[in-house]
């Protein structure tokens, strides 16, 4: 037993996550059961098997005990009382996000807007722990509605919060208290601090090194992070924690105190840091190892690194499984695994330069299989890159970041010198990751893999991390061999796929249509949806606007493995549904684009048109009688001949398309005018399934159009609650006279056909009632 005694914590913490993963996918029982297998037959040791079965029960029981207490005793519907802040409240523009929580202790999420700039400076002297009357009216967080995207409501359930609080009144607060809430009004303070200290391209980076701060960063300087895989550098991570722990030590043996009592400090302060930098995952593991470490100093016991996190890991569940299924914790966890099980390799390492390299790529193999389930996509460039910037900030941005926050509290002066240095670099250093980022070619984006796909992908790499520690040439030839088939097999997966579909997207109150073919013979994208802009004061205008194209449309493509369209179609120039157009043209999405004859009939409908030609995007005009043959799909333009100069929804590019064994009609927001002429023109045309026009509203899909199609299904695209009221009823009492299945987006999420073989299902995202979605022929 003793031999093996060092496996003791590794195997419970494999055990752990098979038992928590268990309680959610019960198919993970029988890996564990072949895990055990395996454990039995290496190690012959009863009490190893004990460990195993022992942790693998009590996390399952624990996961579920903890998901089946994850209620809430409110309902829906308006509630006025005095709540407790309990983050700190985050204003953009016009408007508040906070969570709060309520008298007995629940905790909701809150958001409020701000009805005037005199309002907005009082509510941004609002402090975490502040008790205040509240009026406003409960709602259940959405679900995610299109494939690949954030999933708030989850997100949410995760933390224990199951509502959205839309709050219509402030009023009477009291001062906070606590010791927790006042380490988030110094947070809160800090970021506040440098905002007005340093330029705007310092301070983001500033605030995300020193108290986890990322809010305040430009989105394109975050995205480019992201998409070269070294956003862990504006984590606060095991480096961060690391370089401030061995300061802080030194800096306390200098001023004469012991080593002992040193440790003790630190003990105390790193609880207090975890809060201050918003206790985020990779911070939780990060102070957590180094405790550990402090506590075996203390006690004079020699502490194992792969102990240490296997604790770390262990303990970080038991405390919260939810954990389990975070992406920020599971890549801080398998990329330190993955480091400190391949520590002898950087033995074998005689330059810093090759250590260097060897950390790089051990980091990127051990964080890849999670990157691809929850992002689909790596940069080839992350190595490089990492090589790079990790000595870069450890040794020039970190240290520079905390001396001179420190420096500004002491002396304005000698701080803002130190960040004017500070801003040249960053500006620079931002400006080439997002060239670099930008680089199409770099980012490789695979489809959502299947599970039994990414376990085996996931096994290669463990072979691959072990044929790199023995050095054997074979073997490592071998491992990369299978790695990169195993790789290569993700890449082309569609490719081979003979799966089809059409997808109506829940855009919101707008129009947006993915077809694919099967093998990916033809993607193309109808209409991108589009929020209304309206011009409003300066302070109303939010630092992050929230962008269909960036926060849909690319993640839905992403999870699919679509890197770029082989057309875009824009039926007509109306912003709700072209207005990410340039989104998706900016980001190198769109190899053609697809426009009706009259598309500019004002002088910003040329804006997507000027963008496209800068871009390099082939534009292409098309009237009616034109037949679209992209791939293997083919679209039939049955209107516009030319263009209705009264109205742009006359004008709207009209296509007929047989797609998996249906023929499909699409119509733009073409009103009953342009449908009558439509029928005149061709007096024979059927449609299985009708795209109904301009949302449902009553100016669109008229009786004798309907007569004349003959549909089985009807698809509705509309915004939930939207203000214009659509669909509207009279077009819905006239789909129903004629048994037409109607399925709409404002109430069922994206709606999905999938076909395969000349049949095909259609079905809705999220799943929230299939039993009466049945099959096509």
């Amino acid at each position: 037993m003793m031999r093996h005694s060092r496996l003791l914590l590794p195997l419970a913490a494999a055990s752990a996550t098979a038992g928590i993963a268990a309680a959610s996918y019960f198919s993970a029982v029988f890996l564990f059961f072949l895990f055990l297998l395996i454990v039995s037959v290496k190690t012959r040791q009863a009490p190893l098997i004990f460990v195993c079965l022992f942790s693998f029960v009590l996390n399952f029981a624990l996961f579920k005990i903890t998901d089946f207490q994850n209620t809430s005793s409110y309902k829906q519907g308006s509630y006025h009382f005095k709540a407790v802040v309990h983050s700190i409240p985050k204003i953009d523009g016009d408007r508040m996000s906070l969570l709060i929580k309520t008298p007995d202790d629940e905790k909701w999420a809150a958001s409020y807007r701000i009805q005037s700039l005199a309002e907005k400076d009082k509510l941004s002297h609002l402090e975490p722990g502040m008790a205040c009357e509240l009026t406003g009216k409960l709602e259940k967080p959405k679900q995610a509605t299109v494939p690949g995207t954030f999933d708030y409501h989850q997100y949410l359930y995760r933390q224990h919060i199951h509502w959205s609080y839309s709050v219509t009144s402030i009023r009477i607060c009291s001062e906070s208290s606590g010791v927790r809430y006042k380490l988030l009004s110094l947070r809160k303070y800090i970021v506040s601090f440098t905002n007005t200290k340093l330029p705007s391209d310092s301070a983001g980076i500033v605030q995300a090194l020193t108290v986890g701060e990322r809010s305040y960063l430009d989105d394109d300087v975050l995205n480019a992070y992201q998409n070269l895989g070294v956003v862990h550098l504006l984590a606060i991570s095991g480096l961060h924690v690391g370089i401030l722990t061995a300061g802080l030590f030194y800096a306390m043996i200098r001023l004469g105190i012991t080593r002992e009592n040193a440790s003790i400090l630190l003990l105390l302060f790193l609880p207090i840091y975890v809060i201050l930098t918003g206790a985020a995952p990779s911070v939780l593991r990060a102070a957590l190892m180094s405790g550990i470490y402090l506590a075996g100093s203390l006690f004079q016991q020699r502490v194992n690194s792969a102990g240490v996190i296997c604790l770390s890991y262990i303990l970080l569940l038991l405390f919260n499984p939810y954990y389990l299924f975070e992406a920020g914790f599971q890549l801080s966890f398998a990329v330190s695994f993955s480091l400190i099980l391949s520590s002898s390799i950087f033995q074998h390492s005689k330059t810093g330069l090759g250590q260097l390299t060897m950390v790089s790529v051990i980091a990127q193999l051990g964080s890849l299989p999670i990157l691809l389930y929850h992002f689909q996509q790596f940069s080839i460039m992350s190595i490089p890159m990492n090589m790079v910037l990790v000595p870069f900030y450890t040794f020039c941005i970190l240290p520079a970041a905390i001396i001179g926050v420190i420096l500004l509290f002491f002396s304005a002066s000698v701080g803002q010198f130190l960040f004017y240095w500070f801003d040249v670099m960053m500006t620079w250093t931002n400006r080439l990751i997002t060239k670099i980022a930008d680089i199409e070619i770099f980012t490789i984006i695979i489809s959502g893999p299947a599970p039994a796909l990414l376990l085996l992908f996931t096994l290669t790499v463990i072979i691959l991390l072990m044929s790199i520690e023995k050095r054997s040439y074979l073997r490592l030839t071998v491992s990369t061999g299978l790695f990169c088939a195993t790789l290569t097999l993700l890449f082309i997966f569609p490719y081979v796929s003979s799966d089809g579909e059409v997808d109506m997207i829940d855009i919101g109150q707008g129009d947006s249509m993915f077809v694919s073919a099967p093998y990916q013979k033809g993607r193309v994208l109808i209409d991108t949806g589009g929020t209304l802009s309206y011009s409003s004061e300066p302070w109303r205008e939010k630092q992050h606007p929230f962008s269909l194209g960036e926060k849909v449309l690319i993640p839905f493509l992403t999870a699919k493995g679509i890197k770029q369209l082989d057309a875009l179609i824009l039926t007509h120039a109306d912003q709700d549904h072209i207005g990410e157009a340039e989104v998706l043209l900016k980001h190198h999405k769109v190899k053609r684009l697809i426009i009706p004859k009259g598309f500019v009939s004002e002088p910003h409908d040329e804006k997507v048109l000027r963008t496209a030609r800068q871009e390099g995007v082939a534009i292409e005009e098309v009237k009616r009688g034109d037949v679209l043959q992209i791939k293997d799909l083919q679209f039939h333009v049955l209107s516009p001949e030319t263009p209705d100069p009264a109205s742009k929804n006359n004008s709207s590019l009209v296509l007929w398309m047989n797609t998996g064994s249906l023929s499909w009609l699409l119509t733009g927001d073409l009103e009953k005018e342009g449908e009558q002429e439509i029928i005149n023109i061709f007096p024979n045309i059927r449609a299985d399934v009708l795209k109904v026009g301009h949302h449902g509203s009553k100016g669109s899909t008229g009786e004798e159009f309907i007569k004349q199609l003959q549909p089985k299904t009807a698809i509705i695209s509309a915004g939930e609650n939207n203000r214009y009221h659509h669909p509207h009823q009279e077009v819905l009492q006239l789909l129903k006279s004629r048994s037409i299945r109607v399925l709409r987006t404002d109430q069922s999420g994206t709606i999905q056909y999938t076909y395969k073989n000349g049949s095909g299902t259609f079905s809705v995202y999220p799943p929230y009632d299939t039993s009466d979605m049945t099959k096509e022929n």
